[in-house]
């Protein structure tokens, strides 16, 4: 593994560049937490001592500002430096040294702490200093971090800045002064007429901030005065034709005048600044334009403009083949009263054409969502029955299109009844349950799992009002009480997910919600049934006991299961009889959604975990490696993998961003496999020395850190345990390879090349669940049909996509027509393989057709 030079690096120090080369190679989370905290340690002794030099302190800060945003567990330790960082900003040697000692203050002082009074005098002696430099630094602050005792003593010092020679000082000054104002109001009655003066300021970041300036003070006091008085400023501002060619204060005015609300007379003036800006191809200025007639009635828009619609001048923009022009346009007719310009009345003209009209319709076929949601928008402003006939007859031809096609013809429909439903969450949630019902099968839950909807529907409740989000996913949820209600799978992971979200803030009975998902949990596929069980798990956290039918029926399912549902039917046993262990669980969770449940039950060990006493950390007890995870001692020889299957992790920034065929090469030749060791050791014996520390200062001492990588138990990476909500893989280990399946491209650069640009070709994607080994699978492509078929195998250490068995299968030169198919291949903990397919035609079908025929069940 190459690394960037300590000169080349950018670090502060060589210490700082020592420390990121340790994180960086960490094996796992808990070896980051350890390096950290040991630094923070010696830091803050080195603190105690006497007179440590300025520029030394710098060096130390730096670290810790490091040390903050890469560590997983608080450091509390850090509020003993906050006086050393008060002393660099106020004794630094130079402006560097002074902006760090800021930053750190910034970074690690709440609001309201004590130690922000002995900043006071620092601040005042900046912001007297006739060094712009240092007043800039004093100013940044105050934006930043703002705190009332302050202002006695600088509150006449700001009003003096606004004069300031400097633009830059004078635009910081506007800044503060906002920033202060939230606590003291009057602090910005005071310079009223210089705050409104400097809106024409020649400079135009000045100008900006007095507008967002501005924008406060109408809050601040006398708000309808000030908001006159501003309309008022502004408007002669936007007269003055030699004002329109600073186009960014120009659109910043219009931003602050739509906030504040637009003069009825300005319209002229919006008109102008819309020709101006379609005539110069100034999209951002049109679009702020417009945003600014939205709440003008066609009335008064005929009333000042005439039969002139603004919607003339952006006509052009709906034959541009561009979507960003596209959107533009239907934002603009969006902001626009449609009787204005839809010929909507009898006596207002429509300003588009035929054609012009059949180009919006045909909006709502476009492939881009965004575009069609804002068509729907559109049309429905202008009458909402013709949404609504599109509507039916989508819904009429989603009925005549096969099971996997489905999904992609329903997303739309989706989409329009987000616009349909508007602030309305049960008539949302009732739609979404009807629709779902028709276009999953009718007979009983199947494999087809669609991730686009379950997106788009989680999505908007997600981001929907508060009110809107209750009342939605309450009537949604109430449908798993109701026996009678069929659930598909995509409903029951939309519901799960909700469930998991909402648990015990909505008025329901969770545990008729834990009974209802319960008894149909058995009738789900793997994915469906995993998803389910850990909402089941969140809501018993919530549930004071848990019903004995739930219990039974839970046991039914753990029986009946394979390994990866098994173990997850034990763990619900586990810890819904523990409260306590699961409310810890559920606290530590980085939110209430269902990944992140899942991220928090995976970094979980229990206080009896085998693999001995828990490392120093300051997290809260448990939280330290993947529960549950199989006892080594009870697994088997034949069972015991060597080789963890490793998480993506972030790229280092010290590492070299590229590492060429011949290095990995290379790395690959020294390091080698579990199997290139010189003494191989039998699964029972690695089992039982894996625990030992002997054992692991004799690795590290051989191998060095890259044998980290090769650990039984993978620690969980932060940055890489994102967990799909559909898939919910959970980190598998894999089989040795049986070396007579490998005779044939293990891996070489050709291979992967080749390999890799064939996946990367062949868009459509074929998925499934094959219930036997991967040798059996290889040893039976291979057989397939040896005559017209070559088959190639890329083991599963070797790229692209480490931790697959990637398979080559290609027609034969005599073979007719040519054709070939891309396999990925990756092993599961259910006794089974999870299959990716990939080609053309006819090999592509036939290689499908073997999977699902001696393969099982689709995914």
């Amino acid at each position: 593994m190459n690394f960037v030079p300590y000169s080349s690096s950018g670090a502060s120090s060589r210490r700082h560049y020592v420390l990121v080369r340790k994180v960086e190679t960490a094996s796992s989370t808990q070896a980051v937490d350890d390096v950290i905290n040991a630094e923070v340690e010696y830091i803050v002794q080195e603190f105690t001592k006497a007179n440590v030099a300025t520029s030394l302190c710098k060096q130390y800060l730096i670290i810790l500002l490091y040390c903050i945003t890469v560590s997983n567990t608080p450091l509390t330790a850090l509020e003993s430096v906050l006086p050393h960082a008060l002393n660099l900003a106020e004794a630094g040697k130079n402006i560097s040294e002074k902006r760090l000692g800021y930053l750190f203050c910034a970074e690690l002082m709440t609001e309201g702490h004590e130690l922000q009074l002995m900043l006071v005098n620092t601040l005042r002696k900046h912001l007297d200093s006739p060094h712009p430099a240092n007043i800039s630094l004093a100013l940044n602050h105050l934006i930043q971090c703002p705190f009332v005792d302050v202002i006695p003593a600088i509150q006449n010092r700001l009003q003096e800045l606004l004069a300031h020679n400097s633009p830059q000082i004078r635009r910081r000054t506007l800044l503060a002064l906002r920033a202060l104002s939230k606590f003291d109001s009057e602090l910005l009655s005071k310079p009223e007429e210089v705050i409104l003066d400097k809106i024409k300021d020649p400079d135009d970041t000045v100008c900006n901030a007095a507008l967002i300036t501005a924008s406060k003070l109408c809050q601040s006091f006398e708000a309808r005065a000030a908001q006159l008085m501003i309309q008022k400023q502004l408007s002669d501002f936007l007269h003055d034709t030699a004002n329109l060619n600073r186009r960014g204060v120009v659109i910043r005015t219009l931003e602050t005048l739509r906030t504040l609300g637009f003069i009825e007379s300005n319209l002229p003036l919006l008109n102008e600044l819309i020709r101006r800006g379609a005539h110069r191809k100034d999209n951002v200025l049109l679009r702020s334009a417009f945003l600014c007639l939205h709440p003008f009635p066609a009335q008064a828009i005929s009333a000042v403009l005439g039969t002139g619609s603004p919607v003339i001048h952006v006509r052009h923009l709906l034959t541009s083949r561009q979507p960003n022009e596209q959107y533009l346009f239907l934002t603009c007719l969006e902001c626009v009263d449609p009787q204005s310009w839809a010929g909507t009345t009898p006596d207002t003209p429509t300003v588009l054409e035929q054609w012009e009209v059949e180009q919006i319709m045909g909006y709502l076929h476009s492939r881009d969502p965004v575009l069609r949601k804002k068509t729907v928008n559109v049309i429905n402003q202008v009458d909402p029955s013709i949404v609504l006939t599109y509507y039916e007859n989508a819904l009429q031809n989603l009925s005549d299109q096969p099971t996997n096609g489905k999904a992609e013809h329903a997303l739309p429909l989706f989409e329009v009844l987000e616009i349909q439903s508007g602030v309305d969450g049960e008539r949302y949630a009732r739609h979404v349950l009807e629709l779902l019902g028709q276009i999953e099968a009718p007979s009983s839950p199947d494999d087809n799992i669609f991730e686009g909807i379950v997106d788009i529907v989680l999505t908007h409740i997600r981001y929907s009002s508060d009110e809107f989000r209750r009342v939605a996913s309450g009537c949604l949820l109430s449908s798993l009480t109701d026996s009678q209600v069929r659930i598909g799978s995509t409903a029951m992971v939309i519901l799960a997910a909700l469930a998991c979200e909402n648990s015990g803030q909505l008025s329901l009975s969770w545990v008729e919600i834990l009974e209802g998902i319960s008894s149909r949990i058995a009738f789900y596929p793997i994915s469906v049934q995993d998803a389910s069980l850990l909402s089941l798990l969140r809501i018993a956290a919530d549930c004071p006991e848990i019903p004995r039918q739930v219990l039974d029926t839970i046991f039914k399912l753990k029986e009946a299961s394979k390994r990866h549902i098994r173990r997850r039917c034990e763990q619900f046993m586990q810890l819904s009889s523990d409260k306590e262990r699961l409310l810890e669980i559920v606290n530590h969770a980085r939110s209430s959604t269902l990944p992140d449940f899942l991220d928090a039950l995976q970094t979980y060990r229990s206080n009896d975990n085998t693999h001995g006493s828990l490392p120093h950390s300051s997290s809260p007890r448990g939280f330290q490696n993947l529960s549950p995870s199989p006892n080594l001692g009870s697994l088997s020889a034949s069972k015991l993998r060597y080789a963890a299957y490793d998480a993506p992790v972030p790229t280092p920034r010290l590492q070299r961003r590229q590492i060429s065929n011949s290095n990995f090469s290379s790395e690959h030749s020294t390091l080698g496999s579990p199997h290139s060791l010189a003494t191989p050791l039998a699964g029972g014996e690695l089992a039982l020395v894996a625990s030992t520390t002997e054992f692991e200062s004799e690795m590290s001492a051989t191998i060095g850190d890259k044998l980290s990588k090769m650990t039984l138990i993978t620690e969980p990476n932060d940055a890489a345990s994102r967990n799909d909500l559909i898939a919910f893989d959970s980190p598998f280990v894999a089989e040795p390879p049986d070396s007579s399946l490998m005779s044939v491209d293990v891996g070489s650069p050709a291979s992967q090349l080749e390999f890799d640009a064939l996946w990367e070709s062949h868009g459509t994607e074929v998925r499934g669940w094959y219930e036997h080994s991967i040798e059996r699978l290889l040893r039976q492509l291979r057989l397939m049909d040896a005559s017209n078929v070559e088959v190639s195998v890329i083991e599963a250490s070797s790229p692209p996509y480490p931790g697959e068995t990637k398979v080559l299968l290609r027609s034969k030169p005599h073979a007719t027509p040519a054709s070939c198919a891309v396999l990925r291949i990756k092993e599961s903990e259910e006794d089974g393989s999870l299959w990716k397919l990939r080609g053309n035609m006819p090999l592509h079908a036939t290689v499908r057709n073997f999977l699902t025929e001696d393969a099982g069940q689709w995914v």
